[in-house]
């Protein structure tokens, strides 16, 4: 009968046999080290649970640990980031899970589903998340460029205008492959983070977080042109709830294979980011 282990970063080599079995091709050994490392000083001293069976890993799942502020309250996430279980293993895959659910005062997520997972966490009480990303190609309608805004895109003085939240989600993420943009008008600004994840065999400019709907509204369509030509991009991904019902002309909506999940008993999902996920450590 296997054990159940705390998973720690001197683990990962242990671990890695499993992740490999995952089949993602754009996803390297160095980036899947990422989720061996406390990018965000968590208390939290592991990186999850796995499978142990005569002395080797036989299942994993990945876990991921953060403190955000979210208004003006300091909010602990426990965020999945992978669950694989070797076929032979897999009756005993639930042992995994039990831990993770015994976890108090936390928001659980989980961005990348399986099939199978999804049904399993919907079981456990997890509500959807996330349905759809609305694509947003650069097509902007010229009238959109007024000279009373400017966007940046990854310039050094960004930094600079970020409030103390702001700033604090900029220092998180800075040594991290994610790109910085910031959409000032005369009298307010907008600070959003973005990857740039290749799908399909094209490279999107994926917005993670939006500081300001409002401005990102107005603003959109020097945004769409800025943002893509910067990052060469085929477009802007963002996901639906975010826009809180906001319609964006010249957009369409892309339904997700299986619905992003969370559970919390502190927050309800328009204010869940995904910003300190494996969407961004894995430039998914």
């Amino acid at each position: 009968m296997a054990t159940i282990k705390k998973v720690s970063g001197e683990d990962f080599e242990v671990v890695y046999p499993l992740l490999r079995q995952l089949n993602n091709s754009h996803i390297s050994k160095y980036e899947w080290k990422q989720l061996f490392i406390n990018h965000w000083g968590a208390q939290e001293d592991y990186f999850g649970y796995a499978l142990i069976d005569r002395g080797r890993a036989v299942g994993f799942l990945g876990l991921m640990f953060s403190s955000v502020m979210i208004n003006h309250t300091q909010h602990k996430f426990c965020n999945f980031t992978s669950w694989v279980v070797q076929k032979e293993s897999r009756g005993e895959s639930i042992k995994l899970l039990i831990p993770v659910l015994r976890l108090q005062g936390y928001t659980l997520t989980s961005h990348t589903m399986s099939l199978d997972t999804y049904f399993i966490f919907r079981k456990m009480g997890f509500r959807d998340l996330e349905r759809s990303l609305v694509i947003i190609p650069p097509l902007p309608k010229l009238r959109g460029f007024s000279k009373s805004h400017r966007v940046m895109v990854n310039s050094p003085t960004i930094a600079q205008f970020l409030d103390e939240e702001n700033l604090k989600i900029y220092h998180d993420h800075s040594n991290l492959n994610t790109h910085y943009i910031l959409v000032q008008t005369k009298h307010a600004q907008c600070f959003i983070v973005a990857t740039r994840p290749i799908k399909k065999n094209l490279p999107f400019a994926h917005l993670h977080y939006v500081s300001d709907l409002n401005i990102f509204a107005k603003c959109i369509e020097k945004i769409r042109l800025v943002v893509c030509l910067q990052l060469k991009a085929a477009a802007l991904l963002v996901d639906k709830r975010c826009l809180r019902g906001e319609k964006i002309s010249r957009s369409w909506e892309y339904t997700l294979p299986q619905p992003r999940l969370y559970k919390s008993d502190y927050l309800n999902k328009d204010d869940i980011t995904t910003l300190y996920s494996e969407l961004i450590l894995l430039n998914l």
